[in-house]
């Protein structure tokens, strides 16, 4: 997997973004001239960043007052039942790198928080390099996006499912990849976000086994299984997603987790451990034929370990004969009312 390397302003790389690509300033900014202001910088920035990641398929920019609303007005080319909105709770979303379908063709559409991005105009500001970090990672998911499009065409926003498990076990595999690549190629680009990284990991491993007992005891009295089957999945895989991160972002810094003494400690003897483990394992080997891949099984070692994760929570799932799903949800202490 290529990691990302400085440019010097005599040895630069050919750019690779849409030689025009449309920034749209959206919302109530304080006059047309700062809005168009911020959205020349924020193209110039990702022009110069296409020089590092591969942007050919970016569709645009989107710069929002408004993020929430921003993302649910985007124009994703498609019919959706699922509505696109910010990361809410211990980590707040400041920009999505959504995926739309212009003339039949995959692009990545780059939606960002304006509110984490006015200090793009002044170099002295003490969040620049946050500002340039937000900018560097999503660039790096149109990359991360494009490459998979053209190793697994067809697949994004058109594949279609066989049942519920097959669609929330396809969307861990690829959140998970996603961050992973996108973190291990910004890596280095403006400021370091391993300390935040590592508070979220930590956070979610503390409150995940019990965010999904709580679903299960829901279920108790809801009845309704693919309800409680989809929860406790989210649940199990936002965790492995939130590892993805950090363990993205320390491959491309090259920094062992040795180092992190801290998260060495919480891990230890955790039971997300062993998965942890797995799943720095799996992504790796992903990454080692980043753009080469010639199937999907490397990817689908996401997949077995939150079904692993999900079984071992209390939520058993498997196949009969007949291709339907049975959903078995055993009593424990852990999960009753």
């Amino acid at each position: 997997m290529a990691e990302s390397t400085d440019k010097t302003e005599t040895n630069q790389a050919p750019t690779t973004a849409p030689e025009q690509f449309g920034i749209t300033a959206q919302g109530a900014f304080a006059s047309e001239d700062e809005a168009r202001m911020l959205a020349t910088m924020i193209g110039q920035v990702v022009r110069q960043f296409s020089r590092v990641f591969n942007l050919s398929q970016l569709d645009g920019v989107t710069v929002a007052e408004n993020y929430a609303q921003a993302l649910i007005e985007l124009d994703r080319g498609y019919v959706s039942s699922h509505t696109l909105k910010p990361t809410e709770g211990s980590v707040v979303g400041v920009a999505m790198t959504p995926s739309v379908l212009r003339e039949g063709m995959l692009k990545s559409h780059i939606v960002f928080n304006a509110q984490f991005l006015w200090p793009l105009l002044d170099d002295h500001h003490p969040d620049f390099q946050l500002a340039i970090h937000i900018v560097a990672h999503e660039c790096a998911h149109v990359e991360v996006t494009g490459t998979y499009e053209v190793a697994f065409p067809g697949v994004l926003l058109r594949k279609r499912f066989t049942d519920i498990r097959d669609k929330v076990r396809s969307d861990v595999i690829l959140a998970c990849w996603d961050e992973y690549a996108a973190t291990r190629l910004s890596a280095g680009f403006g400021e370091d976000p391993t300390e935040g990284y590592e508070e979220s990991l930590i956070t979610h491993m503390g409150s995940a086994r019990q965010e999904a007992n709580e679903a299960i005891k829901a279920y108790r009295l809801h009845s309704d299984l693919e309800k409680v089957y989809c929860e406790v999945y989210r649940v199990y895989g936002n965790l492995l997603k939130f590892a993805a991160y950090y363990l993205g972002n320390l491959a491309g810094h090259g920094e062992e987790m040795s180092l992190r003494p801290k998260f060495e400690a919480t891990v230890a003897g955790h039971w997300f451990e062993a998965y942890f483990h797995r799943l720095d394992e799996a992504c790796n080997a992903i990454a080692a034929q980043y753009g080469a891949w010639s199937d999907h099984s490397l990817f689908e070692d996401i997949g077995d370990i939150v079904d692993d994760m999900v079984a071992k929570g209390g939520v058993l799932c498997s196949q009969l004969q007949d291709g339907s799903l049975n959903i078995d949800i055993p009593l424990t202490p852990e999960t009753m009312p």
